[in-house]
């Protein structure tokens, strides 16, 4: 992998050398290697660069990688380092060599003698060793990410050691893009978004609400089996709350603003964790009543820049299936475990595989709790971990702000791995609170806090599995389960009869109570068309019923890779199975 990356990272001063040939006025931002291949960030002044400029400067990238340039590494000092950006008029090297320690021995690399850059490599030793790779998109950038900057295009390319290795992951980019869940969302009718309501902030259609319903009865049945109880909460709190929280300052860009009827300082809630903590503390508290939890869907809002918004994937209103849980020490393992099992088994039924990053925290200093705590706390989590032989691995810096967690990774159809469901041990919170019970003893001790979410956001676990299933979402959480088609009008009342069997059929699996949810399209339009329609849907089951099935007694059951003729009297425990 060390070899991939290397070559990665030399493609992407191949493609600086490219531009320059090709536009010589060009100032240059920075071109690292990333998963699966590069980009360069690019000022092209008043040019224009778009996706159709790519071939050209990938033929001329081929170009310079056949002349088997070497790539060789040379150290300066800073003010030589200066004098060069300065004299090739590149303003944003001249900014990140200002910004290095007077005296450091600065790195450059030339790619033979056609271009040279300011790097810290590594790199391979000549580009004969480059392997397969090709430009894939243009996007904007601000430089540093800093949106008040200037506005760079960033160039991406993709490499690859083989020709089969590159193909393969274009085959799969091409799969994605017919799975992209926003496209999927338009044509399946479950959401949409408004300029009026705002970027980040979805709507979702009565068929999208119907999905997002059953997916939330799914996940809060796990902890509806285990205790939970249901508790709500508002959408406002003072901002005290989140001051005594922590969370205020982790999230500045909380929507603060003042009651003109009471003078209170308000704000829009970006978690639940704190109200929930209010509720423990409503009351005395024993030993004896731990452990207490809580579970709750619940909306939260937090602010993203609108570049970084992307249909359900990231949003500004999210909705989690929140969970609280205060409880003893003794007694972390016991919910650790319930709440492990519980994913397992979710994701198993939903058929994607799961591994667990255990996220620590790092160096930094945007953390609450004593270095102690943490150690105790991260301690409890791998051990977790390995009680229930969990593939796992550590994530440091991913922590939240008040405890490590659990994050499980969920690999989709595509072999993409996202994480969804956390759980997160919590002894910082409760103390801020000033949190207690009384013990055996009588004395007062303070709860524990586990905070978890089975799928996390339902916005972007929708996203997730939309794209996972490639929009044919299985018969319990189909927003349409049935569509029964027509060939003509002479079959109304054997139709009447097929859905009244159909109307009573009520799904256990994997949520109890789950009515079958039945459409008839007897429009007048051909049957070719009707089954086009259902199929575009992606209705799980379509009935196609005709003069001859009804004095038959049957019906043609077409499912998405087969199509059956089912009697009517076996029509209803064939449903059922499916």
């Amino acid at each position: 992998m060390e070899k991939t990356e290397k070559m990665r990272h030399t493609l992407s001063h191949v493609l600086a050398a490219a531009v320059r040939e090709l536009y010589p006025t060009t100032t240059f931002g920075i071109g690292p290697a990333i998963e699966n291949g590069f980009y360069y960030d690019i000022d092209f002044g008043d040019t224009k660069i778009s996706d159709a400029d790519l071939p050209k400067i990938e033929k001329k990238m081929r170009g310079i990688i056949a002349r088997n340039l070497e790539m060789k590494k040379r150290t300066v000092k800073k003010e030589e380092a200066l004098k060069w950006a300065k004299d090739n008029d590149q303003k944003y090297k001249v900014e990140l060599i200002e910004e290095l320690p007077d005296g450091e021995e600065i790195s450059f690399y030339d790619l033979g003698n056609i271009f040279t850059d300011l790097c810290k490599g590594p790199h391979v030793e000549n580009t004969s060793e480059i392997g397969a790779f090709k430009l894939s998109r243009v996007a904007g950038a601000y430089w540093r990410g800093d949106e008040k900057r200037e506005m760079l295009t960033r160039i991406y390319g993709v490499a690859f050691d083989t020709e089969e290795e590159l193909n393969d992951f274009l085959k799969r980019q091409e799969e994605a893009k017919s799975r992209d869940h926003r496209k999927l969302g338009k044509e399946l009718d479950l959401f949409c978004f408004s300029d009026l309501v705002g970027s980040g902030l979805p709507l979702f259609t009565p068929r999208g609400t119907i999905l997002r319903d059953l997916l939330n009865d799914f996940t809060q049945s796990y902890r509806l089996k285990n205790g939970y109880k249901k508790v709500c909460i508002p959408h406002i709190a003072n901002v005290d709350l989140y001051k005594t929280s922590g969370h205020y300052e982790k999230f500045p860009e909380m929507l603060q603003f003042v009651s003109q009827e009471s003078g209170d300082h308000l704000a829009i809630k970006p978690v639940s964790c704190p109200h929930h903590s209010q509720i423990f503390a409503s009351s005395p508290r024993s030993y004896k009543d731990l452990p207490i939890k809580y579970l709750e869907t619940t909306m939260v809002y937090r602010d993203e820049r609108k570049g970084e918004l992307g249909g359900l994937s990231r949003v500004r209103a999210i909705t989690q299936d929140d969970s609280h849980v205060f409880c003893t020490e003794d007694q972390i393992g016991d919910i650790f475990g319930e709440l492990i099992e519980s994913a397992k088994d979710l994701y198993k039924r939903i058929d994607m595989k799961l591994r667990l990053r255990l996220s620590f925290r790092d160096d930094g200093d945007g953390y609450i709790g004593t270095p102690e705590m943490w150690e105790k706390a991260q301690k409890a989590i791998k051990d977790m971990a390995e009680k229930y032989e969990m593939d796992y691995f550590i994530g440091e810096g991913e922590a939240a702000m008040y405890g490590p967690k659990m994050d499980f990774m969920a690999v989709d159809a595509l072999g993409r791995e996202w994480q969804l469901a956390t759980v997160q041990l919590d002894y910082a919170m409760p103390a801020r609170f000033h949190l207690e019970y009384t013990d055996a003893d009588g004395s007062k001790k303070t709860p524990v806090m586990i905070h978890c979410a089975l799928i996390g956001s339902i916005e972007r676990f929708m996203s997730v599995y939309l794209e996972h299933t490639a929009g044919w979402l299985p018969m319990w959480c189909a927003p349409e389960n049935v569509r029964i088609l027509t060939v003509n009008d002479q079959v109304s009342d054997y139709v009447s009869k097929i859905t009244d069997i159909l109307n009573g059929i009520v799904l256990d699996e994997p949520i109890k109570n789950n009515k079958l949810r039945v459409f008839v399209d007897d429009s007048a339009d051909s049957l070719g068309k009707k089954i086009r329609r259902a199929t575009e849907m992606k209705i799980p089951c379509v009935i196609i019923v005709g003069p001859k099935d009804a004095e038959e007694g049957i019906v043609s059951v077409r499912l998405r890779d087969k199509e059956e003729k089912v009697s009517l009297t076996e029509l209803a425990d064939y449903i059922c199975k499916l």
